[in-house]
This record gives C-alpha cells, structure tokens and sequence, in this order.
C-alpha cells in the first residue's frame, strides 16, 4: 500500500511539473483571451458560525458575481453534508447576476459536515476534453477538513479520492483550483496541494471581513479584467471605453460615496442618473456607467489601494500570465501588446508615443518602476514588432508579490495587475556551536521546487577589509542539504558569510540565487600592536630678534641636563682634589726621606773628617 502510495504521488508530482513547463514556455507569447468559466464552492457546515458569525461570504459573493464579466460561465454550489447548486450554472449576464445576488442571501451555516469530495465532483461533471474558448476554475472556500462521517477512516478515503482521483482529473482538464482557507483549523495541506498542482491560487484568510479582498484578487485571476490606473481618486475615460464599473470600497461609518463626472456633475447611489447601476454593499460600492462621458472623473471616498476601475473598451492592453507560484532566482517574461477590436495594433507612430512601466509591492514594501522596452534586448525577441517585454523575477522578495503594469498614451491609459507567490527554493540556517567558537551552517533546497542534481553552491567569508576564504559546503545526510562548520577562533573581527545557489527549476527555468548575508563575528585574540617608533620632537625656529632682550626660560628637559652635568662636575672636581692630596702627600714624604738620606750622608762626612 505504500509503495504504491508513493507512486501515485510521484505521478501526480510528474503530471504537475509537466503542467508547470507549458505553462512556463507559454510565457513568451501574450495569454489569449480566453472567457471564463468558474465555479465557486461555499462551505455551509456548522463551524462556519464561528468563523463567519455575520455572513460576509454573501456580500463576498454578490460582490464577485457582479464583477464577473458578461461573456463568462458561472455557477455556485454550497456544500455541508448535501450539495445544493445555490445559482444554476449559466452565462454571465444581467439576469444572472441578479438572481446569483438574490440567492446569496440563503447562505447560512446549518451543514453538520464538510463534504468536499461531493462538491467537487458535481461541480465538474460536465468538464470533459479540452476546455475550448473557456479558461476553467474552480473557486473552493471551506474553514475545515475532510469531514463527510463520524468514521474517521472514511473522513481518510474521501481526503484520498480527492488527491488520487479528482486532482489527476482537474489536472486533465486543464482546471485551476483556487482554494480559500477561512480558519486555522482549515486542512492546509490539502487546499495548497489543490491550488499549487493546479496552477491555482491559494490564500489563508483569519478574518471573514477579508473575503471581499481576497475575492477581489481572484477575480482578477479569473476574469483578468481590463482597467485603468485609479490615482488620487482620479481616473481617465477615453473614446474607446463604452462602460466603466467602479468598486470603492469604504467603512460603514464613511460618508456616501459620490461620483463627479467630467462636466462637473455629482451622484451618489440615491441620485444615479439612469445610465449607472449602483449597487451599495457591506463594505464597498459597486456601480456601473454604461457610455460614459470622455475625460476625468473623480470620486469623493477615501482612497483604497484596492479601489478598482474596470473598463469595457475595443483598446485592450493584453500581457501574458505569470503562473500563481514559481521560485524565488526564477526570471520570467512578461509580454505586453495592444488590440483594437480583437486585432494587434503593430503601427509604429501608435507604440512610440505609449510609455509603458512596471510597479509592484511585496514583503519589502514598495518597488521602483521599471520601464518595458521593445528593441529586442533584455528578453525582447524582436525589435519594433509590438510586443513589450519584462523580465521579472530580479529585486523581488519572497512572498506575496503583485505586480502592476502601466501603459501611458497620448490619449488613454491601461493597467494590468497580477498576483503571484514568490516560493524561497533554498533555506540557510546557522548554529553557534559550543562556547561560540564555531558555526554550523546549513543549507536546505526545496527538492519540491528545484532540481536537486543540478544544483551548484558556492560560499565565501569577506572580511570589512574586503580579504575573501572560500568556505567548503559538503554534502549532508539529507538528499541536496549542504553543510559547513566555520571555526570562528581563527578569525578576528567582523566578517560576512555569502552563499549563492545556481541550478534549475522542476519546469526548466534558470536558477540563480544569492541567499541573504550571515554575519560571522571572529573570536581569535588579535596579535599585540608593534611599538610605536619615537618621534623626534622639531627643531625649534630660531625666535626673532628682539630689540628688548628677553631672559632665556629653561625649559624643563634643559633644567634637568643642566643638574646632571653639575653634579657630575662636582663629583670630577671631588676627585680631582683628592688625587691632588694623594699625590701632594706621596711626594711630600719621598721629599722628607730623602732629606733624611742627605743629613745622615753629611754626618758620615763629617765624622770621616774628625778622625
């Protein structure tokens, strides 16, 4: 049983790199433009009093379904123990999102299980061969597990016919799930396989009055509208746009939204003229203009990054579609060009006078604008064929990352947005050893997201000198894992450990990875400073000459030569007089004996003579 687990898991993992690589080299050419085709599956079961005591899944869902353009397919079905198909699955259209707007209010919370195998499936009867003119999703919110009995070992067969059965399905049918999480107690697990293996988008939401936003982005996902940039409540309507839908969202203690069109003239919801269709929700208006008037229009609401403006025009903006996660050192391209009822505009006096620029936002904050160029270089195919290229991948940290594309023309502007999970493919970890006199340095790829075998590692120490020492990383226990061991007593003072990955991705895309720096703080004793040579002090100029003549100060190094050249002369002149005695009293008595030899000498004399 577990071997063959383990097969139909490598095969489920083979099916999705395989996706993962078309939808990777479709990135070269613009994403056609294709209608949707979405089913939204809301769990009813009983937690979900806990989790959304006020209902916000039903203005979630009227919001979704009047965002839902009119060329699409939908259908809703509400899931607890039973399946109910809430709203019939049809074409988008005015009828439609009228009754789906009604029936939204016969959400509740009154199933006692969660049968999202039964959802699934019903849902999906109908999708058989390739989709056709249609993109298909599924759009999954749930706050629980696998739960369709009180038997756990049929609550484990459900969770494993879905992975086994309905993914490999799903997959066949080019769908992609989305999968919303609205609680902690939610099976994880299970809602990102569905959304990564997929293509999809998955997101954990802790709040219910965070479904609308989260709506919003998947909508964007599937009906990948077309819109113009909203800046400070501001936004622009050209010629070619027959109908603008705002959605504004605000608080309830807010004042009511108003609209100022181009002319001067200002409604809110009570005095719409009849060309708008307004519709004020919990938490946001959502209103529509059909053949609005050319030129600015501002809205008086306080101002929300997530404040849309989405247009219906014959001048659409289409860019090729990032997949919902690829990896952290993964670049992309990204394609941009224009259509004019349906067909490619290639004239060259129309793209020279578009400036075209990419923001976006991540878990740093806000990115610097980049240009898109379309001269061939940096991803760009062909010089001067229409299609704008962006490589994107370089300077975004991992996380959640959207993306926004602006075009600027003569007389109109687009935008485009994107969301997308950028996945950190390589973790590295350090330990201080014992006493700190080592650090263990591990680093772990995601086997899951790169290929392991073609992966290369490099690590160097820089000190603040900039002096470098490679740093071997050997093979660990686990399969890719590399490791180090830095004796940090053999270095002095503060250095940095830099560890860069190389490789490719499971869907073939270079990978080229420079990890964040490690700080390394050396704990050797550095050697003993050389003596310091001594510095003459400078001679000293010769002060000018004074007509009054000044005494001369001794300074205190003069005072104390001077005393040692006293002394000494005292000392000498000690010795000088008594080696003077010494020899006054050594020749004095030679003097006295020798006279003594004379007296006796002239007494012999004398005494000879007498005889």
């Amino acid at each position: 049983m577990v071997k063959r687990k383990g097969v139909q898991i490598g095969l489920l993992r083979l099916v999705a790199g395989l996706l993962l690589v078309a939808a990777c080299s479709a990135q070269a050419a613009p994403a056609s433009a294709e209608k949707a085709d979405a089913r939204v599956l809301i769990d009813i079961s009983g937690s979900m009093k806990q989790n959304d005591p006020q209902n916000l899944r039903r203005p979630a869902l009227r919001m979704l379904v009047g965002l839902l353009p009119e060329d699409a397919r939908a259908g809703v079905w509400t899931f607890g123990q039973y399946v109910n198909m809430l709203i019939p699955l049809g074409q988008v259209d005015t009828a439609w999102k009228e009754k789906a707007r009604a029936e939204a209010d016969q959400i509740a919370s009154p199933g006692q299980f969660t049968n999202i195998e039964d959802v699934i499936k019903r849902s999906i009867a109908d999708w058989e061969g390739p989709p056709g003119p249609y993109q298909r999703h599924l759009i999954l919110l749930t706050d629980g597990m696998v739960d369709i009995s009180k038997n756990p070992k049929q609550n484990v067969a459900s969770r494993q016919r879905i992975l086994e059965q309905l993914l490999p399905q799903l997959q066949a049918r080019a769908a992609q799930v989305h999968t919303i999480a609205l609680s902690a107690r939610a099976d994880h697990e299970l809602m990102q396989t569905l959304s990564r293996e997929t293509g999809g988008w998955y997101e954990q939401v802790g709040d219910a009055e965070q479904l609308q936003r989260v709506f919003l982005r998947i909508f964007e996902k599937v009906g990948r509208p077309d819109t113009v940039p909203l800046k400070d409540n501001k936004f622009l309507v050209d010629s070619s746009i027959q109908e603008v839908t705002l959605l504004v969202f605000r608080k309830e203690e807010a004042e009511p939204t108003r609209v100022i069109t181009p002319s001067g003239a200002q409604f809110d919801a009570k005095s719409a003229p009849s060309n708008v269709s307004w519709h004020r929700d919990i938490g946001y208006d959502l209103l529509t203009v059909s053949h609005p008037e050319t030129g600015e229009w501002r809205i008086q609401a306080a101002m929300d990054p997530d404040n849309r403006v989405i247009v219906v025009t014959d001048l659409k903006m289409r860019s090729s579609q990032l997949p919902s996660r690829f990896v952290l050192g993964e670049v992309l391209p990204v394609t941009v060009l224009f259509t004019n009822q349906g067909k490619q505009i290639i004239r060259q006096d129309f793209l020279d006078v578009v400036n075209l620029q990419s923001g976006h936002t991540d878990s740093n904050g806000s990115g610097e604008p980049r240009p898109l160029f379309d001269n061939g270089q940096d991803g760009d195919e062909t010089a001067g064929d229409g299609e704008f290229t962006l490589q994107v991948g370089p300077g975004l940290a991992a996380g959640q990352v959207e993306l926004v594309i602006l075009a600027q023309g003569k007389t109109f502007q687009r935008e485009q947005r994107q969301t997308f999970e950028l996945a950190d493919p390589v973790s590295l970890q350090v330990e201080t050893g014992q006493e700190g006199a080592e650090l263990r340095v591990q680093v772990q790829p995601d086997g899951e997201l790169v290929d392991l075998e073609t992966l290369e590692f490099k690590a160097n120490l820089v000190s603040q000198s900039g002096e470098e020492q490679p740093v071997m990383l050997l093979p660990g226990v686990e399969a890719g894992v590399r490791e180090a061991r830095i004796a940090t007593q053999e270095l002095q003072g503060d250095w940095s450990l830099s560890v860069s990955v190389s490789g490719k991705t499971h869907a073939g895309s270079e990978l080229d990875l420079t990890l964040d720096t490690v700080a390394v703080r050396g704990t050797a004793t550095p050697p003993p400073a050389p003596a310091k040579p001594v510095v003459e002090p400078p001679a000293e100029q010769e002060a000018p000459v004074s007509r009054t003549p000044v005494p001369h100060q001794p300074k205190p190094q003069e005072e104390a030569f001077t005393f040692q050249v006293a002394v000494f002369g005292v000392i000498n002149l000690v010795l000088i007089i008594l080696v003077g005695v010494a020899v006054w009293i050594v020749r004095r008595g030679k003097k006295e004996a020798e006279f003594q030899l004379v007296e006796e000498d002239d007494q012999a004399v004398a005494e000879e003579s007498a005889q």
